[in-house]
């Protein structure tokens, strides 16, 4: 954290914000920033104090919800600086994603302590971006039993990590295909859409449409996606050229 933007983003979040990185997106054009939150220290007032504002189907959310969206809007703010973009407010659509000021095109994600923010001035592409606790118990069970289908719980007993970390790579990869894909498909699909070709490698994985989602967007079309392992979470983001 050398960049002025995010130590300043830092100081106002009174200890809400802390370890906020540029990561490498891998992706010419892109800024990737993550960090990690503390909802113990979260305030209402930090709203202003991060000259974010809480939106109005928030203000009587518990407060994880709100901690959780304070976060994820001051990676937004964060990268925004990067790209020497004006601060401006980032909205809601109706499906809940995040509506972009002109000019700007990315992905906001968070997740038990950990948030980012892909975000880029190239409107030519649509981005995607999910981070996500390594998952285990209960967590993992469900992931393995509605997730990923049995080919794909083969698959994760292989490769260099283990299959706990494979399980919620996979999940959070498809979680981000999901975001990136979105704005071309225009409705929900499912886990399902996307099958895991193979055990996830060192920096990235390879989902494949199970499904034809649009006439662009047939089955059998590939995605990679990166990915970066923090120990305790996994990150995956994705961009995807809009047709």
């Amino acid at each position: 954290m050398t960049h002025a933007p995010l130590i300043d983003i830092h100081t106002r979040s009174e200890g809400f914000l802390s370890k906020i990185d540029i990561e490498d997106s891998r992706s010419p054009g892109a800024v990737l920033v993550t960090a990690s939150f503390h909802p113990g220290a979260f305030a209402k007032s930090l709203f202003d104090s991060l000259d974010i504002v809480c939106p109005t189907h928030l203000l009587g959310a518990v407060e994880k919800r709100r901690a959780e969206y304070l976060a994820g809007r001051a990676m937004a703010r964060a990268a925004m600086a990067l790209l020497d973009h004006p601060p401006a407010r980032v909205t809601t659509e109706p499906g809940r994603a995040p509506l972009w000021p002109k000019g700007l095109s990315g992905s906001i994600s968070h997740a038990r302590g950990r948030c980012a923010c892909l975000l880029s001035r190239d409107t030519t592409h649509s981005y995607g971006v999910d981070t996500e606790a390594i998952a285990s118990g209960r967590s993992l069970n469900a992931i393995l039993s509605e997730t990923l289908n049995a080919t794909e719980r083969d698959r994760i007993t292989q490769g260099p990590f283990p299959s706990a970390t494979n399980a919620t790579l996979t999940f959070s990869a498809k979680e981000t295909l999901f975001k990136a894909l979105f704005p071309q498909v225009g409705h929900h699909f499912g886990f399902d859409a996307a099958e895991l070709t193979e055990a996830p490698g060192h920096s990235s994985l390879t989902l494949a449409l199970t499904t034809d989602l649009t006439e662009i967007l047939p089955t059998g079309r590939r995605f990679e996606i990166q990915h970066r392992l923090t120990g305790t979470h996994v990150l995956t983001w994705l961009s995807v050229p809009i047709a």
